[in-house]
């Protein structure tokens, strides 16, 4: 009987195939009987080497990981004395945080076409030039620049976050999991960072708000520096029949995941984005209320890193949905109730739910795709449906505020938001495939 394609069995897979680095013992692994003792050794070598590759590889998709929120999470701390330097009202302030996640819907469904057309390693290293000739523009101290500075910003992430999805499984099917945790964990944690030391920085350095958005160029600029490399070996996606592109967005199962990583998208940045105003309301000062928003994203880590690999053990994903919704409500309904007896408690359940939801949405991308390219295509279709839902999400919140004079209305309406996305999660965590 002809064997089946190695294609077709992923538990044997060629040594240039694995996405693991060879044990270093491997090397004294004797020749199988038949085989030369340097043909063994070669590919011994050969595997290795490519463990190497895969380990460095991993490393540089994180670095890009780890610069995607700060530009856009330095503006939460700074935004009242924002406001104050230029006279945005909160409805405008509002916009100005929403107008990246604008970019993000319009702009993610062109990631897959510019992945194909210069390929990958090229595209990200674009963006990331893009990036930090957005946060470069911000440092005018006035309206126009940041505004435009915002949405060049805006642009590069759009871009990035769907071709880092595709490289995830691309470079890593095996590892799906493990590594859209990991990926998960540097957006969030950059976030953590910047909202915690962009106050204390522009402080010590004594600059000014625009001053203090640019600090984050710096980490730009490393990536620009370790991803320039990488073109000499850039490797294309391939090339994948056209009208398979449409039919993502007939997929039942599309929609359940598009839609669940819209309304976590619209929490996620509406609470990231008003959390330090609303605790500077309550008396806290700027650098306390970063330092809230700080706990929020750091606790996000935890749930961040560890959802992703329970998923991909997991034959069914939906019970992560639902723990992950009951933690935002949690969150919302104590900031309600008791928005400064117990802060930190409010701030560490908000960041676990958010991380785990954040990070679920992520993961079915992968793991709801059935190859790299439906990957592509998932991935934009999400992104585009739920940033531009979430789009809505800061400027409403704000406008709320204004309008009651409460910030009790926008937390209501948070809650009420988080059923459908409690929903919308059970049924992209049933552990279907799209299928064409």
């Amino acid at each position: 009987m002809t064997p089946p394609p190695e294609r077709e069995a992923p538990v044997s897979p060629r040594p240039e195939a694995a996405d693991v680095p060879a044990p270093p013992e491997a090397a004294e692994v004797p020749a199988p009987a038949g085989r030369p003792a340097a043909e063994h050794g070669a590919e011994s070598a050969h595997g290795a080497r490519r463990g190497r590759h895969l380990l460095w590889y991993a490393l540089v998709v994180l670095l890009v990981g780890i610069n995607m929120r700060p530009a856009i999470v330095a503006v939460s701390p700074l935004l009242d004395e924002i406001r104050q330097a230029t006279g945005l009202s909160n409805g405008a302030a509002g916009a100005l945080s929403t107008l990246p996640l604008i970019c993000f819907g319009i702009f993610a469904p062109l990631a897959p076409r510019l992945a194909r057309r210069w390929g990958m390693e090229r595209t990200l290293v674009a963006v990331l030039l893009v990036l930090l000739c957005g946060i470069a523009v911000r440092l005018v101290p006035s309206l126009f620049p940041l505004f435009a500075g915002s949405f060049l910003v805006g642009t590069a992430v759009a871009v990035a976050n769907v071709v880092i999805t595709v490289v995830i499984k691309r470079d890593f099917p095996r590892h799906v999991g493990l590594m859209s945790g990991l990926h998960t964990t540097m957006l969030v944690g950059g976030g953590a960072v910047a909202a915690a030391v962009t106050v204390p920085l522009r402080d010590a350095l004594s600059l000014s708000w625009a001053g203090g958005l640019a600090i984050w160029g710096v980490l730009a600029l490393a990536a620009v520096l370790v991803w320039v490399p990488r073109l000499r070996r850039g490797r294309e996606v391939p090339q994948t029949r056209a009208q398979a592109d449409g039919s993502m967005w007939r997929s039942g199962l599309a929609w359940a995941v598009a839609l669940f990583y819209a309304f976590q998208s619209l929490l996620y940045y509406t609470a990231t984005t008003w959390l330090p105003s609303f605790y500077i309301s309550h008396g806290y000062s700027e650098g306390g209320a970063g330092m809230l928003l700080a706990v929020c994203m750091g606790s996000a880590i935890v749930t961040s890193l560890l959802v992703p690999v329970w998923a991909q053990r997991s034959r069914r994903q939906s019970y992560l949905a639902l723990v992950g919704t009951l933690l935002c409500v949690a969150a919302f309904v104590g900031l309600i109730s008791a928005p400064t007896g117990a802060a930190v408690l409010w701030a560490v359940l908000l960041g676990l739910g958010l991380g785990a939801v954040l990070s679920l949405g992520i993961t079915y991308m992968s793991m709801c795709a059935r190859t790299t390219h439906d990957a592509g295509l998932l991935s934009a279709m999400s992104q585009c449906v739920g940033y531009l839902l979430a789009a809505v999400g800061p400027t409403t919140f704000g406008a709320a505020r204004d309008l009651t004079g409460s910030w009790t209305a926008g937390l209501i309406a948070l809650v009420i938001l988080a059923v459908p996305m409690g929903l919308t999660g059970a049924l992209a965590g049933r552990g279907s495939q799209i299928a064409h």
